[in-house]
């Protein structure tokens, strides 16, 4: 990490017009930094500002270089790491859902950027259009969609440029941030800086072209994490040297369940060692550990994955726990999406090795995911019935024999309570497959009887100290980290 004092890390902050680069708020931007280490508020009202795809995101490549120096400078105590970690995760991977389950080709991504800064703005649009109607799966056809909101917004072409920089900004400052992995203060307690910077590692080198990255991270995650070696093989942890030591220093000497998410997506292949050792960590004995190096051995196998990982995902789904708990300990909750939900998107990967597993956790989630699931309904829909671009029509539904596997899925579908179907995005998705798009057609299609509506949620407790009667919970950007996710 590098050495800085006190006031250095955001110093130059106030040598960067912010305000013509966010002209909503962009004059605050060298306050909220100054201030992001120690305040839930100012992470809150800075993510605000420059987030994808607001106006303010264009200053986010500037932002990038003041954020990690934040993260890594010395006085920035441990338990405060994680708020500028995570607005780098959401910078990163706010679209989190067009990201998995294939990787990314960066160079690709590069020339389309070119592509759509260089031509006028209709004819991008009508081009992402397409793309979006005719895509192959619904990975390309989120990715598509997103990119054309991007393009309806005045500016478009510019918040996309600004996306890829931000992005890159953050791939140039990976050598600082991998210091983060190691040292007991980042890998213990709460809110680890070890546990964010996985994520944000995970997500920035899960690229086609970004093997030279995904090379560091990897052998960096490896040597902090003991990852490599069996328990057996392991020396002792030491033993602390003080009270203070022994009441603060909470490092197992385990990998962190993140840092197999990570490496799930960054490893290679053909990287024997890390497949070994994440094959020890499915046998170790931890279930948290167990459950997120089988998830991350389908990552790096996709459909040569051994069919001992795809085992221990089913038998962790099938404890107290669940696929929710299990899913929440080594994954992310960015871009809106919780890490139950990702999960299931990146098990894709493993095409037809992991149908059974994913149709077994899709009916949770339909029911469960309100802000999800139109992309769930979406990838269990093309999992049994194919592709939206294929063509469907309601006269081949309605002579449809369909197999279990498509009814079980269906099934999910029509035991949502109506309120369910008042989400237009989840209604449109039943429309791409030419489904009945209203709850009566569909259960009666499906052959299911309407669901009885939730009873109302009992009256709201009284206002705990601190807080006013009406005041709400934990919303936006904190609500999405401490609300229902990790």
């Amino acid at each position: 990490m590098n050495a800085t004092t006190d006031n250095d890390f955001h110093d130059g902050a106030e040598n960067v017009d912010w305000a013509a680069l966010a002209p909503e708020g962009g004059a605050r931007i060298p306050e909220l930094l100054g201030q992001l280490a120690g305040s839930d508020t100012a992470l809150s009202e800075l993510h605000d500002i420059i987030r994808f795809p607001a106006p303010g995101h264009l200053a986010a490549p500037r932002a990038v270089d003041f954020l990690v120096d934040t993260a890594c400078a010395e006085p920035t105590p441990a338990t405060d790491r994680w708020r500028p970690l995570s607005l780098l995760l959401e910078l990163v991977a706010g679209h989190a859902e067009d990201r998995l389950p294939e990787p990314r080709d960066l160079d690709q991504w590069r020339e389309e950027v070119a592509w759509a800064t260089s031509n006028d703005a209709d004819t991008v649009r009508e081009q992402y259009r397409s793309w979006a109607e005719e895509a192959p799966d619904e990975q390309h056809h989120h990715r598509m969609r997103n990119r054309l909101a991007v393009m309806e917004r005045p500016g478009g072409a510019a918040l996309l440029r600004a996306e890829l920089e931000t992005h890159e900004a953050v791939r140039a400052r990976i050598p600082d941030l991998v210091g983060l992995l190691r040292g007991p203060d980042n890998r213990g307690g709460m809110d680890r800086a070890g546990e964010w910077v996985s994520y944000l590692l995970g997500f920035l080198a899960a690229s086609v072209a970004n093997t030279a990255d995904a090379e560091r991270i990897t052998a960096e995650i490896t040597g902090a994490s003991q990852v490599l070696l069996a328990k057996d093989l392991r020396p002792a942890p030491k033993p602390p040297t003080s009270l203070r030591d022994a009441m603060t220093m909470t490092d197992s000497g385990e990998p962190l369940p993140a840092e197999l998410f990570a490496l799930g997506l960054v490893a290679s292949p053909t990287d024997t060692d890390t497949s070994v050792g994440l094959t020890h960590q499915m046998a170790g004995g931890n279930l948290y550990n167990s459950f997120a190096a089988a998830v991350a051995m389908v990552l790096i196998h996709g459909e040569n994955t051994p069919r001992e990982a795809l085992r221990r995902i089913g038998r962790g789904g099938g404890t107290t726990v669940g696929y929710e708990g299990l899913f929440n300990e080594s994954w992310p909750h960015c871009g809106g999406h919780s890490p139950r939900v990702l999960g299931f998107l990146a098990l894709g990967r493993a095409g037809d090795r992991a149908r059974r597993l994913r149709l077994d956790i899709l009916p949770g989630l339909v029911k469960g995911e309100e802000d999800s699931r139109a992309v769930v309904t979406g990838a269990g829909l093309e999992m049994v019935l194919g592709p939206r671009s294929k063509g469907y029509t309601a006269e081949e539904h309605a002579a449809a024999d369909y197999d279990e596997e498509t009814l079980k899925v269906l099934w999910a579908i029509a035991e949502l309570p109506d309120s369910a179907w008042e989400d237009e995005e989840f209604r449109d998705t039943l429309r791409a497959w030419a489904l009945p798009d209203d709850p009566e057609g569909f259960r009666a299609l499906a052959g299911v009887e309407a669901e009885p509506e939730p009873e109302d949620e009992p009256a709201a407790p009284a206002a705990g100290p601190g807080r006013a009667p009406d005041a709400p919970g934990p919303g936006g950007l904190l609500g999405r980290l401490f609300g229902g996710g990790r």
